[in-house]
């Protein structure tokens, strides 16, 4: 009877020569990602079966690396996909797992990449550079540069190793910039998530004059602050901040901060988009009456002098303000309106005019005088 030896020989045997012939035409090479299933699993080796003369092992280093957790999701018959390290010629394969799991990551960041799709990732680290995410088993960066300007106000400035620890284990909206997996690298974008695919124009065509969006403050200035809506920046001027009186755009909005907005405006011609905070809130104009109506003493606020008198707000709502005319500010000839109240100054007027219709109230500081009690 002829030997199972003699049988595979292919010097004695043509279904030997056969064999080899498969073998060598099916031969595993370095790089190849092959599937495979797992033969056996124990703290000590990892053998896969991907149908050679020999189960292809896992490294043993990478086996010392593997958590017990991990280790045990590993369970005989389970099938797996293996990054080929090393092929003998006798066809004995030294494998990977982590390596064809990152093969597979690097070909979804490819996919992603491609299609400008957006993914939701954890911050799992920082540097002073930016942050890094995890994509699968691949560690990816997003620079300082491509983060929203809504995270600056977490910045710890007094570290620059530190500077964006804040964002530990936030969950960002990123798109993949760039794929290079031969560096390492896998770069992504918060910036570039929040860009709408088509021009600005096309951008700005969507927008409903009326409606409400959300956008960030990317740049505060002294006539207003810029807003990002959709990847375009729109004005928000600082009339349009409040419907009080606001001298420094500071006072109402901050950098990096995220905010609902109005939109005002949309020309498409000098592609300029205008935007409104106030507008979210009723008119305080419309309930004038409700705050004071002629004949009332009431208090206000000087808010800000000019030739012809005092511009003043009132105290319980700071949104309604009304004129003092320099001849309603002193029984006395006056050169100048500051030669009777001050900027910031607290005051009881009356009134003696409510115009809603045009947004006008005049107040009399001299007739508020006569009409209240004396001290003693």
């Amino acid at each position: 009877m002829e030997s199972a030896t003699s049988f595979f020989d292919s010097n004695t045997n043509p279904m030997g020569s056969l064999l080899d012939e498969y073998m060598d035409e099916h031969r595993r090479h370095r790089g190849d990602i092959v599937e495979g299933v797992i033969a056996s699993a124990t703290p000590r080796s990892i053998l896969i079966d991907i149908g050679g003369k020999s189960d292809a092992v896992v490294h043993p280093r990478e086996v010392e690396r593997m958590s017990s957790e991990d280790l045990q999701a590993l369970k005989p018959g389970q099938t797996v996909s293996v990054y080929v390290i090393n092929s003998d010629s006798d066809g004995s394969l030294v494998v990977s797992l982590a390596r064809a799991a990152q093969q597979t990551d690097w070909d979804d960041a490819r996919k992603l990449l491609a299609s400008n799709d957006t993914v939701e990732l954890a911050v799992v680290d920082t540097n002073k550079g930016g942050v890094i995410v995890r994509l699968g088993e691949l560690r990816g960066f997003v620079p300082g540069s491509q983060l929203m300007p809504n995270w600056r106000r977490y910045q710890q400035t007094g570290s620059s190793e530190m500077r964006w620890r804040a964002l530990m284990d936030k969950t960002l909206k990123l798109t993949v910039i760039e794929v290079t997996p031969e560096r390492n690298r896998l770069i992504f974008s918060e910036r570039g998530s929040y860009q709408r695919s088509g021009t600005k124009q096309e951008i700005l065509e969507s927008l409903e004059i009326g409606s409400v969006q959300k956008g960030i403050v990317s740049n505060i200035v002294p006539f207003g602050a810029f807003v990002n809506v959709q990847g375009v920046d729109g004005l928000l001027h600082v009339s349009e901040l409040s419907w009080k009186r606001v001298n420094d755009p500071h006072e109402i909005v901050e950098v990096g901060q995220t905010i609902e907005v109005h939109v005002l405006d949309v020309d498409l011609d000098k592609e300029r988009l205008g935007l409104s905070l106030k507008r979210l809130v009723p008119d305080p104009w419309t309930t004038v009456h409700e705050a004071c109506v002629v004949g009332d003493l009431v208090d206000v606020k000087v808010v800000n002098l000019t030739a012809f008198g005092a511009f003043a707000a009132l105290v319980e709502r700071p949104e309604l303000e009304g004129l003092i005319h320099v001849s309603e500010l002193s029984e006395d000839n006056i050169g100048h309106p500051e030669e009777v109240v001050q900027v910031g100054q607290q005051i009881t007027v009356k009134v003696i005019s409510v115009k809603a219709d045009q947004r006008r109230i005049a107040f009399s500081l001299k007739a508020a005088t006569g009409d209240q009690p004396n001290a003693d």
